[in-house]
């Protein structure tokens, strides 16, 4: 079942100079295709995240469940989040042909989550950072969610030019996201390629 989330639609939608991925056309290849495989390797991101079977993961702006599906292979449940019904649709009909029944989508904005605070274990945030009009509403938003000893994982691409992504002036160093997380969250790892960087945080 997908779950709406009603309200204006700001974050990600917002900021409409933004770099925002429009579902159209061959949008499965381009999400999944070979070269995105290769070089978001999800054999390499997902094992740093540390799921547990118990845990209760969150994964923002989900799409067509690229990294959703591995998480949930690990987790215990994951919510899926995401503003575009298209992709949540896609997601739902995959999640129930592979026989998921441990992930619950929600329709809505990763900036207003509808989920209570203190908990759930992760939050993952895979390529959205940049995408929102204020960083520091959805790492605050990440942080209230989280468990006291909750870990965030923060996914988003170098601030260079990479053969996938959004323009360079869009992007967000790491460097951005650690001062943004700091009042909040304790940087507890740190993972760069040619292509991204992955910041793993700690509530306190």
């Amino acid at each position: 079942m997908i779950h709406s989330v009603p309200g204006t639609r700001k974050g990600i939608q917002s900021n409409e100079h933004a770099h925002r991925f429009e579902p159209a056309g061959d949008f499965i290849e381009r999400l999944e295709g070979k070269e995105r495989r290769v070089l978001i390797p999800l054999g390499d991101i997902i094992p740093r995240l540390g799921l547990r079977s118990r845990d209760v993961a969150v994964d923002l702006g989900a799409g067509i469940g690229y990294f959703t599906f591995p998480m949930a292979r690990l987790a215990g449940r994951v919510v899926s989040v995401d503003i575009e019904p298209r992709m949540l649709e896609v997601l739902a009909s995959r999640a129930r042909e592979n026989g998921f029944d441990n992930v619950e989508l929600v329709l809505g904005e990763i900036t207003s989550l509808p989920i209570t605070a203190s908990s759930v274990d992760q939050v993952f945030a895979a390529f959205v950072y940049h995408e929102v009009e204020s960083q520091e509403t959805l790492v605050g938003e990440c942080a209230r969610i989280l468990r006291r000893g909750g870990r965030l994982t923060v996914v988003d691409f170098q601030k260079r030019e990479t053969t996938i992504g959004p323009p360079v002036s869009e992007r967000k160093p790491p460097e951005h996201v650690i001062r943004t997380a700091g009042s909040m969250l304790d940087l507890s790892s740190r993972h760069e390629t040619e292509v991204f960087y992955q910041l793993g945080f700690t509530k306190r």
